[in-house]
This record gives structure tokens, sequence and C-alpha cells, in this order.
């Protein structure tokens, strides 16, 4: 199995239990505290890859802001 059907197959078991949740919230009937649980089980599925997006974002952003300035010329505050 290669990275690109490993990384499906994830996703897809990720797509499954979220609905299988939803599916079961729905039949118990929707209360106030489904939301919190649902907003918890969708960061927990998914948290290797907000993880991931994070870092991305924080090595950006990082680069952009140090790429063109050194200590010494960038204003303080």
């Amino acid at each position: 199995m290669n990275a690109r059907q490993r990384s499906r197959l994830i996703n897809l078991n990720r797509a499954l239990i979220f609905a299988l949740t939803l599916g079961g919230l729905l039949i118990d009937g929707l209360q106030p505290a489904d939301l919190l649980g649902t907003v918890a089980l969708f960061v927990w599925l998914w948290l290797p890859l907000c993880t991931r997006l994070e870092a991305r974002l924080l090595h950006w952003v990082g680069g952009r802001h140090s790429s063109g300035r050194s200590a010494e010329t960038s204003p303080s505050i």
C-alpha cells in the first residue's frame, strides 16, 4: 500500500467514525452538550493533520518574518 492509498484509507475511517457518531447523536436526540462532544471528536480524529498544518504555518510565518530582517534592524515596541 502506497502513501496515497494509506492516506485515503485513514481519511475514510475518520469520516466513517464521524458519520456514525453523528448518526448516533441524531437517533438519541440532539442536546446542547452534543455540540461540544462532536467538536471534540472532530478535533481528536483530525489532530495529526491539524498539528501538521499548524507546524507548516508556524514555519511559513517564522521564515517570512526572519528572512529579510536582522535583530538589529527590526523595530522595537
